[in-house]
């Protein structure tokens, strides 16, 4: 016996209308940056042991559909960061070069941004920018991540991703490719 109720399939051929919220708050460069941070005191954070073999990182942003997991040692303490990017082929092959480990051996720890790598930004600060800021310092040191931590507890309150400020914005936006001034930015987005 189920403890599950049995909920009848409708077809959907005569469904024609997609409902959106009524009330959108449609973000710009100058909106708070508070509106794009993954704040770790709402949603709880994904995390990944270091010791992770990265095929099973991989299969893991697969399934839950995320581009990144913060790296944790096991005791529990902030490591880096692991991307997808940083699961590409061209970064995994240079580590199997220098290592001389085959990829399946590989571990997490091998591949993911050291915290020592990554730059923060207090939280004070932080919620006095606005989403332009963040764009012009990420495309600035060409991060594609900027951890927002509280220092005075040496915590790490969430993060900022360039690809949820894409998908936020709904616009594109590239890091990776260094704008000469603000004003690249702007037109990107603005275009």
């Amino acid at each position: 016996m189920s403890a599950f109720r049995n909920l009848e399939p409708l077809i959907a051929s005569n469904i024609r209308n997609i409902q959106r919220p009524s009330a959108v708050k449609v973000l710009s460069l100058h909106s708070p940056a508070m509106d794009v941070l993954t704040d770790f005191t709402r949603l709880i954070p994904l995390m990944l042991e270091q010791n992770t073999f990265i095929d099973d990182a991989r299969e893991m942003m697969i399934s839950t559909h995320t581009k990144y997991f913060l790296v944790i040692d096991t005791h529990e303490s902030f490591r880096g960061v692991i991307s997808r990017d940083d699961l590409a082929v061209e970064k995994v092959m240079k580590v199997m070069r220098q290592s001389r480990l085959r990829r399946n051996e590989l571990t997490v720890e091998q591949v993911m941004t050291p915290g020592s790598r990554l730059r923060a930004i207090d939280f004070g600060e932080f919620q006095l920018a606005n989403i332009g800021d963040m764009l012009a310092r990420m495309k600035k040191y060409g991060e594609q991540y900027v951890l927002v931590v509280e220092t005075q507890n040496a915590s790490i309150r969430g993060i900022v991703s360039a690809h949820g400020i894409a998908r936020r914005m709904h616009a594109p936006i590239a890091i990776s490719e260094r704008a000469a001034s603000f004003s690249d930015i702007y037109k990107t987005l603005a275009g």
